[in-house]
Formats: C-alpha cells, structure tokens, sequence
C-alpha cells in the first residue's frame, strides 16, 4: 500500500512547507496448511510487516494460525483462527532527531545539542475469530452457502459479519453480507457480489464482482479475474 505524495503541512505552514511525504504499509507471509484428519486441518502463516511515514519504519514479525472442523462433511463447518500474534513494534528513523536545550531557562545555553525523541513499542493488533459455515445443496449443481463470523479484536469493539452465496448451475454465483455489526462507530456494512465461472477444455476462467459500503469515504468496488489449471 502506497499512500501517494502528501503535502508536509506545519503549524506555522499549514498550505504547505513544499516538501512532501507518503505513507507506505508492506506485508510479507509464508504459509502452510496440513489436513490432519477427514474433517480436521489446520494452518499458520508467518508474516513480516512494515509501515514507513516519511523517513521512520515500524517492523514486526507476527504468526496467523487457524483451524477448521467438519461437524457434518460437505454441510457444517466450524473454523476459529488467531491473527498478529507476534513482536512489538516501535517507530524509528531521521525524522526522530531533534534539536533540544538542557537549560531553556538559563543564559547563554546551547539549544541547538543534537537528540532523538523515544517512541513507545506497541503489539500489532490481535485478532480472535470463530465463525460457522453451511452449506444447503440442491441438486448436484446448485447450492447456497451460510456463513458467520464472530471477531474479537484487541483494539476495538467485538463485531459480527454475515453473508450468503447463491451458486446455481455450478457456473453462476449471487453474494450478500454484513460487514462488522455491533462494531462501535463501524463505516463498513451491506455488501453485494457476483461471480460466473466457466470451463474451457483444461481451463477454468473466473470473474467475480463485489461492491462494499464504506461509510464516509462512499463506496468500493472489486474486480476479480482468476485462470485455474
């Protein structure tokens, strides 16, 4: 994620100093998942994460595990997972060092001695998730699909979010959810989607539509076009 140029803004320059700076976040992950019986599997993901304002990054090293429990195969599903549980991150960089004077008050004192301004380390924002998936079967091509997820994060209210998937003819799919209900001060919720999947000798060709709410910030639309082998 690339924030893009921002213009630098001060109290005694609030249209502008003429510099500029950007805000860039960057995630890399390594995962792994194992079936360990008919009905239950498991999975993790390492990840390493980065976020730079201007000329101070924060880094961090965080592990996602999650699981997944077939009550009924083919129809209920149980799935529950813990997200950056890892390090503490703290910023640092050039942007941190000031100049600063021991004795403001004093005569004659040197307020121009070099320093760098601490910054407090903080855990990345954990995540506990449940939810529960089902799935009603109509013949051997159309089906419709449940689920619910419950979260539980460390840095805001507790959320629900819901949705459904109407897939007929085993080439059509109709989406539609709710995203993060009960969640205090939440800019997100109704959502709709669409997919239509074809095969094509060895091929299998995807596209898939979604629209979001966002709140303030309006709406947000996805496309997505996949090729299977």
């Amino acid at each position: 994620l690339n924030s893009g140029q921002i213009n630098v803004r001060t109290v005694n320059q609030p249209l502008g100093t003429g510099e500029k700076y950007s805000v860039t976040d960057l995630a890399l992950g390594l995962g792994y998942g194992q079936r360990i019986t008919d009905r239950f599997s498991v999975g993790l993901q390492l990840k390493y994460v980065q976020e730079t304002i201007w000329h101070s990054t924060l880094s961090a090293a965080a592990l996602d595990l999650g699981t997944l429990y077939d009550i009924i195969p083919n129809a209920l599903r149980l799935g529950a997972s813990i997200s950056n549980f890892g390090t503490r991150g703290k910023y640092e960089g050039t942007d941190l060092q000031i100049r600063y004077a021991p004795n403001p008050d004093m005569n004659g004192s040197n307020n121009t001695l070099p320093g760098q301004a601490l910054t407090d380390s903080y855990p990345l924002p954990l995540l506990f998730r449940v939810g529960l998936g089902y799935t009603l079967n109509f013949g051997a091509s159309n089906q419709f699909n449940i689920v619910v997820d419950a979260y539980h994060p460390s840095d805001n209210t507790e959320s629900i979010s819901f949705g459904g998937e109407w897939k007929f003819m085993d080439t059509f799919s109709f989406r539609a959810g709710y995203q993060n209900l009960f969640q205090q001060d939440s800019e997100v919720g109704l959502t709709l989607g669409a997919g239509i999947k074809y095969d094509l000798y060895k091929y299998m060709f995807r596209f898939d539509y979604a629209w979001a709410d966002a709140g303030r910030l309006g709406s947000t639309q996805r496309f997505t076009v996949g090729l299977g082998f």
